[in-house]
């Protein structure tokens, strides 16, 4: 299952990303706002991708740029990473992880792309009646999941844990029809 947008290719994520995955994994600007420890290594990436692969209810995916860009990213590169968990078709899934890696790629809507593409799938494909996410406070995504029509449900009191610390997360949602309206409107 390949998804495009303007400018974005997602594919399913092959053993071949890993390789970015560990960098990107590694990077403050990327695990900032995610329960990734810091210096986490090779093996314990490649062990929770190998987790995902084997997990029937989990699906990992790799944005890619489309088209060779003046920023220098070559066309087919990937960018970025999706991971979708708690799976249940015709039900629910959660998007449990979604970022663009490279900084400097961040702020030109291509997160925006990928989480309508992820939507679609999510509504169009798996035919789910719910989709939702959590996100830690101050995370400048969350500005994004409400202009796409997530709704905050509440906070997780201390329901991450990252580096020993315990971190609050807010639980955001959609629901079937509230995409479709959202779709609709698009039209």
């Amino acid at each position: 299952m390949f998804f495009e947008t303007k400018d974005l290719i997602i594919r399913p994520s092959v053993w071949a990303d890993l390789e970015y995955f560990n960098v990107w994994e590694r990077d403050p600007a990327v695990t900032e706002f995610f329960s990734i420890r810091d210096g986490q290594t090779m093996e314990e990436c490649a062990k929770k991708f190998i987790a995902d692969e084997e997990n029937p209810d989990a699906q990992q995916f790799t944005i890619c740029w489309k088209t060779d860009t003046p920023e220098g990213v070559v066309a087919g590169e990937p960018i970025g990473r999706i991971v979708l968990a708690d799976i249940i078709e015709g039900w629910k899934a959660e998007l449990w992880r979604i970022y663009i890696a490279d900084t400097k790629l961040r702020g030109k809507g291509l997160g925006k792309q990928a989480m309508k593409a992820i939507m679609s799938y999510c509504f169009e494909i798996l035919d789910l009646e719910r989709m939702y996410l959590d996100h830690y406070t101050g995370n400048p995504a969350s500005h994004m999941y409400l202009s796409l029509g997530f709704q905050y449900e509440g906070v997780l009191r201390k329901n991450c844990r990252k580096n020993g610390i315990l971190y609050d997360v807010h639980l955001m949602s959609m629901l079937r029809g509230e995409y479709e309206a959202l779709t609709k409107d698009d039209e």
